[in-house]
């Protein structure tokens, strides 16, 4: 019987609710059968605990900047401890700057770029924890850009931006695998009731209900912006439901929809480990983001059978049609009124758009993200 070849992940957090790391998970599942797997990650949901081993490295919960710092001194010990008593694996896989003695970096995130170019306003705390988290894996992500024979990026987008920030030694590593939609997880499915949902949210039958999700940085994902063009527009069958976020956050954000006189249009879920069924109980969504290198949830949002109105995002560049599966709009509150003003006009054409956006957004399908990274490690090893 062949032996299997070893391929190692450093993740800080390869679960299904982190965007990295579900596209991660559709990696190990695909090819678990093919590469004996060894995962190097504070959290991990493992799709195959007989087939895949989990090392945990145990890191703080928070703040962000000071788990990627005790993940990036913490791993290569434990790497360490693994050799000591296990051979060397035939590849090692880490994510951005997370591991720096890696032959593949997956990268989603090009910091140097974003300090230089996508800054945004926040509090003073807020300011400083990011400026520290972006600093600190702006010179982590290059020192294993220089290390990693391949770099791996979702979308041309982040690709371009990585050249331009790092010059032509990084675009000949370059290769390109647009991330995975679970199409048959996110499709709304015929039997789903929506009214019950609604109902409980204390949405009408006849209601607009837009639908913003994050896991949290809500500044820069545009929220402000969004709440802004709702009051703006003052259409009492427009309603928004946001999903995501930490309780400081949502709080914030909270007291933003209360001075904006919101309250019974704005309804805030939190963190939801599943938002699937607040995908398919709205109408569109809406994500006026500053910076994404590929924006997972767009393309759920897409598959779910939603229209989008969304800022000319990486990834999403390459698949919205204006005003054909979705709306690009600029990242201003009153462009994103009037495009929602338009909206609200046509919105007996949202089901045609949302299916559209559906059919466009369906061709990023798992099967095909996993035969390209299977290429990709079968080049390698």
């Amino acid at each position: 019987m062949t032996t299997k070849k070893t391929v190692a992940f450093f993740d800080l957090s390869i679960t299904s609710d982190s965007p990295i790391g579900s596209c991660i998970l559709q990696i190990l599942r695909g090819l678990c059968e093919e590469y004996q797997f060894i995962v190097f990650a504070d959290r991990f949901e493992n799709p195959a605990p007989d087939k895949i081993e989990w090392i945990r490295v145990p890191i703080p919960e928070k703040p962000v900047f000071l788990r990627f710092m005790t993940f990036k001194w913490l791993a290569p010990q434990y790497y360490k401890k693994y050799l000591s008593s296990k051979d060397k694996p035939q590849l090692v896989i880490g994510t951005d700057g997370e591991f720096a003695n890696c032959n593949i970096c997956y990268a989603h995130f090009c910091h140097k770029a974003y300090l230089k170019e996508h800054r945004i306003k926040a509090s003073l705390l807020r300011k400083i924890a990011r400026e520290i988290n972006h600093r600190f894996n702006a010179s982590a992500e290059a020192e294993t850009f220089a290390h990693a024979q391949v770099i791996v990026v979702p979308s041309a987008g982040l690709a371009e931006e990585l050249t331009h920030t790092y010059g032509t030694s990084v675009k000949q590593k370059i290769t390109k695998i647009p991330n995975p939609v679970e199409v048959s997880s996110f499709s709304r499915p015929s039997s789903f009731d929506a009214e019950p949902w609604r109902a409980k949210l204390g949405f009408r039958p006849d209601d607009v209900v837009l639908i913003f999700v994050a896991l949290g940085d809500f500044e820069r994902k545009g929220l402000k912006l969004l709440l802004q063009a709702l009051a703006n527009i003052r259409d009492a069958t427009t309603k928004l439901l946001v999903v995501g976020g930490s309780q400081h956050e949502v709080r914030e954000y909270e007291l933003i929809r209360d001075q904006l006189n919101l309250s019974d249009s704005v309804v805030f879920v939190g963190f939801q480990t599943d938002v699937r069924p607040f995908l398919w109980l709205s109408d569109l969504f809406v994500f006026p983001s500053n910076y994404e290198t590929f924006s997972l949830v767009t393309f759920q949002a897409a598959v779910a059978g939603l229209p989008v109105m969304v800022t000319n995002l990486y990834g999403v560049e390459e698949f919205l049609e204006d005003k054909v599966n979705g709306w690009l709009v600029e990242r201003d509150t009153m462009v994103i009124a009037q495009a929602l003003k338009t909206v609200l006009e046509n919105r007996d054409k949202l089901p045609q758009i949302g299916a559209a956006a559906n059919a466009t957004a369906s061709k990023y399908n798992k099967s095909i993200f996993v035969e390209r990274w299977r290429l990709l490690l079968e080049s390698l090893i």
